[in-house]
Order: structure tokens, then C-alpha cells, then sequence
């Protein structure tokens, strides 16, 4: 972790303690008992010595490690880099969460607040799990239902239980265990808005050439090239969903690009030229059920100045964007990859005679 981002860390800490003190002062209503106070006391303090976060519920896990350079990387995904804002999210919750009420230590009754052992096939459980460097457990904890109508200053709270006691508790303060890999990658590959789209040209494994452009921006629709006279667009909206592919592309999952096979004979490969100067080459590969790009970005040489005083030129988005996908390919959502593979002949249909 950099000092820029330990300090930020440091004053959003400072913050979670003084709400955390006074949410607790404001729900003495409830039946709380010897267990006041934070669930895992200390916690906050040692916040910038978490090394690892474990998450997982009875199907997924999720690893989140930070090397000795204070980066956190996704070792599943051959040690992408993680998302900074979702994995200090998760420790701060986990951190700031207080008793509020005892509940259940039956276990035969942990399913109703969705406690249940995780090794049950039905299990509904999450279990979030911190480490320091040594190995040592700093936070360990099952969480099941949420509670969205406690008072005080944290209206959110949630039933948990630590897994080495029987004793359940209504707590209070945010906790989202995500399992889903995505959450926890930095997922941005890619966004060219679809308006900034200039022209594009895809290049199928089989030799076929898909052109669209589309020169005026206040014109509603792109225009798909090479159209035969006896054919015509089924769908006006394909060259737009074409366009689209850039927009917000963001991954599932990464790997070194490497492992991942961009053979000539089943790459569909699409060029974007963008009215802010920017070039994108997007390599797009099927594997199995999988989709997988590997991109390219460049500026032009002559890109346009930025219009917003402020804003990054074309030169810098292209360094920011490259810095992190050089070198990688990224599983992404099948519905871009099948635009960007979409065919002549999947877009035509037959003139009607006399139209």
C-alpha cells in the first residue's frame, strides 16, 4: 500500500471509529450484553497490517494478497492487480462492525439467520477472513442475513457469528462479503464512449471485413460498409452494438496473455479509431465457454487537444490504459465478445421486392 493511500486509510479509519462510538452509545435499547463494543477490538488500529483477505462462501474463494511493494494482487488471476477500494472497503466493515444484540446459539436454528456451516451444499453463509504477514488471523467471521431498520447512525447491520463460538449476534455496521471474482479485480480494460467512436474495422478468422463508421456524431445510427443492393440491415441498431464494444469493457477474470491462444485461424480482431485521437485494437478468442480479449491502445499522433481543461489527452489515456493491460488477457462478458464477432450475414436480410 503507498503512503498516499495509507493516509487516506488512515483518516477514513479516524471517521469509522467516532461513528462507530457514537452508533453504539445510540442503540443501548437493544439487549446487548458483556459483548459491547467492536467485534474484533483493536482491529481499526491494525488495519494497515492486513496482508491477505479471505473470502469464500460454499462453492467460491476468493484470495487477495499484498505484496512487499504495498500492491494487492488476485493470485487466481495469475496476480492481476486487485481493486484497492473494494479490498480496504472489506477490512474497514469487517473492522467497525459492533455488538448489538445476542441472538441464537442453537445450531440448529443458525439457518434461519443464514449461519449454517458453509460445507452444507444448501449453505446461504459467507465467511470473511484477514491476515497479517505472519500468517496470524487478524478478523475471522461467518455473515449471513443483513438488517436494514436498526437506529442510530448505521441504519445497516447484519447476523453473524465467529466460527469457533456457538453464540450468534445481530451486529451493527455495513459488511458485504462479495464472492463474485470480478468485485475484486481492478475490472476497467477499456471505455471509449460509443458517441467518441469514429470508425471501426473487424477482421474475421475466415478473411470477411466488417466496416462501420460514422462521420456526423448528431447522426442517430452508425453505418455498416459494403452493404450488397439486395440486402439490407435487420437490425439498424448492429453497427451501434458494434460501436458499443469499447464502451465500459470491463473484465471477469485475467491471465497472462500467454496462456491464453490468439490463433490467427479463430481470432476476430476489431481496429477502433476514436474523434479524441485514440487507436484500440481488440484481439477477441473463444475458449471453451470463455471469452477472451487482449487489447491495444494508442494515440495518434495528431489527436485533438482535450476540449475540458483538466482532462487527460489521448497520449495519457493511452500510457494509463496500456500500464495495466500490457501483457494480459481478460475474460469478458459474453454479450461484447458477440458483438465484435457479428457477422455480414448475421446483420442482413433479403430486400423485400419493390423496397
Amino acid at each position: 500500500m503507498t503512503p498516499k493511500s495509507i493516509s487516506i486509510l488512515g483518516v477514513v479509519t479516524l471517521l469509522s471509529v467516532i461513528a462507530a462510538f457514537v452508533s453504539v452509545n445510540l442503540n443501548r435499547g437493544y439487549a446487548t450484553s458483556a459483548g459491547d463494543g467492536f467485534l474484533f477490538p483493536g482491529l481499526l488500529d491494525k488495519v494497515d497490517s492486513v496482508t491477505k483477505v479471505i473470502v469464500n462462501d460454499k462453492d467460491r474463494e476468493i484470495v487477495v494478497i499484498r505484496s512487499k511493494g504495498g500492491n494487492w494482487k488476485v493470485p487466481a488471476s495469475d496476480g492481476y492487480s486487485a481493486s484497492v477500494s473494494q479490498t480496504q472497503k472489506s477490512i474497514l466493515q469487517l473492522a467497525q462492525l459492533t455488538y448489538l444484540e445476542k441472538k441464537t446459539s442453537n445450531e440448529k436454528r443458525y439457518e434461519r439467520l443464514h449461519l449454517e456451516d458453509l460445507k452444507r451444499a444448501d449453505s446461504q453463509a459467507r465467511r470473511i477472513r484477514l491476515f497479517d504477514d505472519g500468517g496470524a488471523v487478524l478478523a475471522d467471521l461467518i455473515v449471513g442475513k443483513k438488517r436494514y431498520d436498526l437506529p442510530g447512525t448505521i441504519a445497516e447491520g447484519a447476523y453473524v457469528r465467529k466460527p469457533t463460538e456457538p453464540q450468534t449476534w445481530l451486529v451493527s455496521g455495513e459488511i458485504d462479503v462479495e464472492v463474485e471474482l470480478k468485485t475484486w479485480l481492478r475490472n476497467e480494460i477499456l471505455n471509449i464512449r460509443e458517441e467518441d467512436v469514429l470508425r471501426a474495422e473487424i477482421r474475421h478468422p475466415d478473411g470477411e471485413v466488417v466496416r462501420i463508421s460514422k462521420e456526423n456524431p448528431s447522426t442517430r445510427n452508425f453505418t455498416l460498409h459494403d452493404i450488397p443492393k439486395d440486402k439490407k440491415l435487420r437490425y439498424d441498431s448492429d453497427p451501434d452494438n458494434i460501436a458499443n464494444v469499447v464502451e465500459n469493457l470491463e473484465m471477469l477474470d485475467a491471465r497472462k496473455v500467454g496462456k491464453i491462444d490468439f490463433a490467427d485461424n479463430s481470432t476476430v480482431s476489431g481496429t477502433y479509431s476514436s474523434r479524441s485521437g485514440l487507436i484500440a485494437v481488440i484481439s477477441a478468442v473463444k475458449v471453451g465457454e470463455d471469452d477472451w480479449v487482449k487489447v491495444e491502445l494508442v494515440a495518434k499522433p495528431d489527436a485533438p487537444m482535450p476540449e475540458k481543461k483538466g482532462q487527460d489527452s489521448a497520449a495519457e489515456v493511452a500510457k494509463r490504459v496500456t500500464d495495466r493491460t500490457d501483457g494480459w488477457a481478460f475474460k469478458v462478458p459474453g454479450f461484447k465478445a458477440e458483438r465484435l464477432r457479428r457477422s455480414m450475414k448475421e446483420m442482413l436480410v433479403n430486400k423485400k421486392a419493390g423496397s
